[in-house]
């Protein structure tokens, strides 16, 4: 458990300088070891940080498939502008989903407009959290949905937060919504955000 924890830290390392030669030795390391499977999540990862998206998608597929594996290819095809690929990796298994996995699927559809996909993904979580509520709001304000957006958050579940209100307010900035912007500082003083 120490050694998975010390890799796993080198590896988040390595991905934000990105260094491509330093999570390569890391991964050879982690063969001599026999134990890729256990970070094969941090490796796709840091494969994904330094460019490498054929090393991220060999190793999800060299090791048994994880919801946190999957969900890291999922967020390394999205930054890489693949996002049906993405969606493709949970094709029939979204009851399954952790937090973390959502917000991947969510913001892989904000990314490539696929507002359709988002709105079915949005609708199988149960309890849906503030970040879910973000990715939606983004979502529908880079499609134009701007009401729809609004709607949404003033029904939300989850407190909202600055960031969400900054959200809805740049697409009625880009979509030329001045009727809605005049409405979110009544929203936020129902929030009681300042």
């Amino acid at each position: 458990m120490r050694l998975r924890r010390r890799y796993a830290e080198l590896l988040r390392r390595a991905s934000s300088l990105p260094s491509l030669p330093l999570v390569s030795s890391l991964h050879a390391s982690l063969l001599r070891r026999g134990a890729p499977a256990l970070l094969a999540a941090s490796l796709i990862s840091g494969y994904s940080a330094c460019g490498d998206l054929a090393s991220a998608r060999a190793v999800f597929d060299e090791t048994s498939p994880t919801l946190s594996s999957r969900t890291a290819l999922a967020g390394a095809l999205s930054a890489h502008g693949r996002c049906r690929e993405a969606l493709d990796l949970f094709s029939g298994g979204l009851e399954a989903l952790d937090d973390r996995a959502v917000t991947v699927l969510l913001a892989a559809c904000a990314r490539a407009g696929m507002v359709d996909e988002g709105r079915e993904v949005f609708a199988r979580v149960p309890r849906p959290a503030l970040q879910h509520y973000t990715c939606m709001v983004e979502m529908l304000g880079r499609a134009g949905e701007v009401e729809e957006a609004e709607r949404l958050v003033a029904r939300m579940e989850a407190r909202p937060d600055r960031v969400i209100f900054a959200a809805l307010l740049a697409a009625c900035r880009v979509h030329g919504r001045v009727d809605v912007a005049e409405r979110v500082p009544g929203l936020m003083r129902r929030y009681s955000i300042a």
